[in-house]
């Protein structure tokens, strides 16, 4: 079945099963960096607001044997496992007052999501761009924010100052930052994967065994989504740096993460920049891409700049 009819056939089927009370829509919804996703969307008649669940991973596992009733019954059961709270009851994306405390801020590339820009409130910073979005619910299955648009902004009587003022104070409330180091981050891992080969003795005794270089740390979020944006939060990397007495380097590693390592002496920035355009290349997904370049914090001025001069990410246009 070609990809177009496999729409057809989930939409087709799962208004059989809901009946004539559910309004199923199949929408092209973009992502970070270009991408263009479909998401079926299941509005009761009496509710118009509803979270997307993407078809294109389905299809990819139909492809792989699935079948089309598995899929069905996956798709509902992830529709059902999705409560609607009272708080998404009652949104009103016309009234900004209940919504002021669920703002957020997140980043993403800039000259990877052009088009995308124009039609949003952002600020521009470093070869990123930091955009809002409302928080509105979160369930086992996920997250369910919405991304502030400028029809948003224009009927809110908002200016991008004032969503930047209240993300900047919502955001780290809400999603705390956590730095840990590598070798921590990795035996969570290990301990949370039942098919890992390695006990946390013998992963304890291997960690031991390799010796970094340097040491490596992860700054994200409490719930390790969209947490990149941890690197701008007031005073993170400066407590962080003063606590290690060093400047500090930024390894954009995703849009939900960043990898923090001392500024040495000798280290070449070009030579990391060219591993992170690597890794992005050959293992980050395109929707989880933040940037190929290395960043360097330094506490003198409490500042982060470009210190390396990468290739743009796969796909993206120059901006003009």
């Amino acid at each position: 079945m070609v990809y177009e009819s496999f729409l057809t056939a989930i939409k087709d089927r799962l208004q059989q099963e809901l009946g004539d009370n559910f309004q199923i829509k199949i929408q092209k919804i973009p992502k970070n960096n270009g991408m263009i996703l479909d998401g079926l969307c299941i509005h009761m008649s009496d509710f118009p607001m509803a979270p997307a669940i993407y078809l294109n991973a389905y299809y990819d596992q139909y492809r792989a044997g699935m079948s089309l009733d598995a899929v069905i019954q996956d798709i509902l059961s992830l529709y059902r496992s999705t409560s609607v709270s009272a708080m998404l009851e009652s949104a009103d994306l016309s009234d900004p007052e209940p919504l002021r405390s669920r703002i957020m801020f997140k980043l993403i590339h800039a000259a990877s999501n052009q088009a995308l820009l124009q039609d949003i409130p952002h600020i521009p910073y470093l070869d990123l761009a930091i955009v809002f979005y409302l928080y509105l619910d979160h369930s086992a299955s996920g997250q369910m924010t919405a991304l502030i648009h400028k029809e948003h902004m224009e009927r809110w009587h908002l200016k991008t100052g004032d969503l930047w003022s209240m993300a900047l104070t919502n955001t780290p409330l809400c999603f705390p930052a956590e730095i840990r180091s590598m070798t921590d981050m990795l035996k969570q891992i290990a301990q949370g994967n039942p098919n890992s080969q390695y006990s946390p003795s013998s992963l304890d005794a291997l960690l031991e065994e390799e010796e970094p270089i340097t040491p490596l740390f992860v700054l994200t979020n409490q719930n390790s989504l969209n947490g990149a944006c941890c690197m701008i939060y007031r005073n993170i990397l400066k407590d962080f740096a003063d606590s290690l007495g060093m400047d500090l380097i930024i390894l954009p590693s995703s849009i939900h993460e960043v990898l923090i390592t001392p500024d040495l002496p000798g280290t070449s920035y070009e030579e990391l920049s060219n591993m992170v355009t690597t890794i992005n290349r050959m293992e980050v997904p395109p929707e989880d891409q933040l940037s190929n370049q290395v960043y360097l914090y330094t506490r003198e001025d409490d500042r982060i700049r470009i210190v390396s001069h990468s290739p743009l990410l796969v796909g993206c246009a120059a901006a003009s």
